[in-house]
């Protein structure tokens, strides 16, 4: 059935009729309702889907079934190298794991090694970052040197390291002695505390070229307005990076932070190589323990419970890493709202 518009006098007399107005879809001239990207945008996420797939099987077939055997393993009495077939014990390897002697000194070394590596990452990233954002000559060239640490294998970054402290040639020794500043020469590895402290100078060595990389991609998102805003109202150079640079950067100081804490619980080879846990068990860290109570003392049981109480005290200090950064500022948000 046909409908008529209706026209009003314009001047001069003429009627004009007045131009229908489109409502979306339904009224296109001959549309059915339906838009016409539907079927193309179902298409576009079928196919990312199936690019997606072969990546998700990967990742569960390397992931998802290690971790789902090896929690089978921590609730078995099992040895490696035997034979005989596993049998079921419940939670005993978790008992005996808590109530070892080993188990509460591992673990307030490894919180104490894992803190000091992600203050000291994120501490030197942000002030080399703050450098690396001034405009000044050879930047490019300190950029691509700051890297060069990152990209050295965990186990080069150890022998390097076993090196400048080695008790009878390392250089670090001789220069201490020409410069009189020691008699002889020292056995840095001799004792447990500067063992440990050697290990976490180096693992934030390690860390520091990415963690340095991260916050200057972030320092170069904040807006100039802002800084030019402070700076009117009077701010230094301290009360912009804590009011106007830090609020803005500290997504990826959190994104450091728990990638630096994920790294420190994960030590190994430096352990492996410069101190092998010794002495005695001072430098011995919930890795290196469930490492030597799998392999060595082949007790895979054990040594399966270790490293999941290590991972599940991981991932209760990366929350509360989370927490701690992040809290601030959603209390500032709601404040606000």
């Amino acid at each position: 059935m046909a409908t008529t518009q209706r026209s009003e006098p314009a001047a001069g007399g003429a009627a004009k009729p007045r131009r229908p107005r489109w409502n979306g879809p339904k009224g296109r001239p001959g549309g059915s309702g339906r838009s016409g990207r539907t079927g193309y945008g179902r298409g576009e996420a079928r196919f990312g889907i199936a690019m997606a797939l072969p990546a998700l099987i990967v990742t569960l077939v390397l992931l998802a079934y290690p971790l789902a055997y090896s929690f089978w393993v921590s609730l078995h009495e099992q040895t490696l190298g035997s034979r005989a077939p596993a049998r079921w014990v419940g939670f005993d390897n978790y008992t005996a794991v808590l109530s070892d002697p080993v188990f509460l000194p591992s673990l307030t070394r490894t919180v104490l090694f894992a803190a000091v590596v992600v203050v000291g990452t994120l501490v030197l990233g942000t002030v080399f970052a703050l450098a690396l954002n001034q405009d000044f000559r050879g930047r490019s060239v300190v950029r691509g040197v700051l890297i060069l640490p990152w990209s050295l294998s965990q186990i080069t970054l150890a022998l390097t390291f076993g090196w400048i402290f080695n008790s009878t040639f390392g250089p670090l020794n001789g220069a201490l002695k020409q410069a009189g500043l020691i008699d002889k020469y020292v056995a840095w590895f001799a004792s447990g505390q500067v063992a440990l402290a050697v290990m976490a100078v180096a693992f934030v060595w390690s860390l520091v070229p990415f963690a340095t990389l991260l916050i200057l991609g972030a320092l170069q998102t904040v807006p100039e307005d802002l800084h030019k805003a402070a700076r009117i109202d009077g701010a230094g150079p301290v009360r912009r990076f804590f009011f106007v640079t830090l609020p803005w950067i500290r997504d990826t100081m959190l994104v450091v932070s728990v990638l630096a804490l994920i790294n420190a619980f994960l030590a190994f080879a430096l352990i492996y190589i410069l101190t092998g846990g010794g002495p005695g068990t001072e430098t011995t860290l919930l890795s290196w323990w469930g490492y030597t109570t799998a392999f060595r003392d082949l007790d895979l049981g054990k040594g399966a419970a270790i490293f999941y109480l290590m991972t599940l005290a991981m991932v209760l200090l990366a929350a509360l890493t989370a927490l701690g950064i992040r809290g601030p500022r959603r209390r500032r948000e709601g404040r606000t709202a």
